[in-house]
């Protein structure tokens, strides 16, 4: 552990040495570095002021990065405006990564009227120029005709390169396609293993899935208590679905012992995320529960509370 800090203080000396003597690359590092808490306490102030010295050398990474972040953080009209123009900048200079979220701007309507067809068209150059989010999500509008006339050979292929580059929302929809049958014969096997290689990185729509193959028996052994332990994993990170079923699990008591405590704070967070089928379990749960039970319900929920999680964003790394 010692010679892993060493190395690493001795690779941020370096690339601050470089940043320091007008290095745009090494700027654009150095940025990276303190945004993402590398080697160095993350420190987002520090890494704009990076992004803003590479930016200014033309450097499109950073002008991407910029231009993200405003949108993402920024609260006055003229935040937002020098937003778009760094990412337009970027994007209309060939940047993968700004291509795509260009594509974001006019699928989510950020700041301007929402266009399908042009947040196809954007997310197609991002795909085109081998940013695999956007072969994901070129893929996801092919396949359901999102600003664009539906075509799922087409989209498989897009899904494929993108879950080839290891993009994990690709891997989860192409798992999807095999589950459900979806253009091509169901394939139970196919799925799981697209399933798994999303969830290896955390994909708690995967994770999910897994869980509820395993519920279903359509994966031999593990069982009920397998699916739980998936659809746990999901649950802790914000998933409405998976916080619904394992808050039925703790209410009746399915491969775990019953505990309405636990089942009233899985169901109340399901709800409270937007997942009406968990109305009324709640209103089954809630009933049994003492003053103090409540009491403590209600601090799981405080202690578990989590942002749900959003197709084709990271939340570690929303630009």
């Amino acid at each position: 552990m010692t010679r892993m800090r060493l190395a690493l203080a001795l690779l941020l000396a370096a690339a601050a040495a470089g940043a320091e003597g007008g290095d745009a690359e090494a700027q654009y590092a150095l940025a990276l570095r303190y945004a993402q808490g590398a080697g160095v306490k993350a420190d987002q102030t520090a890494a704009n002021d990076w992004f803003v010295k590479a930016a200014r050398q033309g450097h499109l990474g950073a002008t991407a990065k910029l231009g993200c972040r405003l949108l993402e953080w920024g609260t006055e009209p003229e935040e937002r405006a020098l937003g778009h123009r760094y990412l337009e900048r970027a994007a209309d200079a060939g940047h993968p990564a700004a291509q795509f979220l260009r594509g974001v701007v006019y699928d989510e309507g950020i700041d301007r009227r929402a266009d399908p067809k042009a947040a196809f068209r954007w997310f197609e150059r991002s795909a085109r120029s081998g940013n695999a989010r956007g072969q994901a999500l070129t893929g996801f509008c092919l396949w359901k005709g999102l600003g664009v006339r539906k075509d799922g050979a087409k989209a498989r292929r897009w899904l494929k390169a993108g879950a080839d580059a290891g993009q994990a929302h690709a891997q989860f929809l192409l798992g999807v396609m095999a589950e459900e049958g979806d253009g091509e014969p169901k394939d139970l096997a196919r799925a799981l293993g697209w399933y798994r290689l999303a969830a290896a990185q955390d994909l708690p729509m995967a994770q999910f899935r897994i869980g509820r193959m395993y519920g279903r028996g359509q994966i031999k052994g593990g069982g009920l208590p397998e699916s739980f332990v998936w659809q746990r994993k999901a649950a802790e990170q914000g998933y409405p679905e998976a916080q619904y079923a394992v808050g039925l699990v703790f209410q009746h008591g399915r491969g775990v012992p019953a505990n309405a405590v636990e089942a009233y704070a899985w169901l109340f967070l399901a709800e409270e995320a937007g997942y009406a089928d968990a109305a009324e379990p709640l209103s089954q749960v809630e009933p049994r529960l003492t003053a103090d039970e409540l009491a403590a319900a209600r601090r799981l929920v405080s202690e578990r509370r989590r942002p749900a999680p959003v197709m084709f964003k990271d939340r570690r790394d929303p630009c």
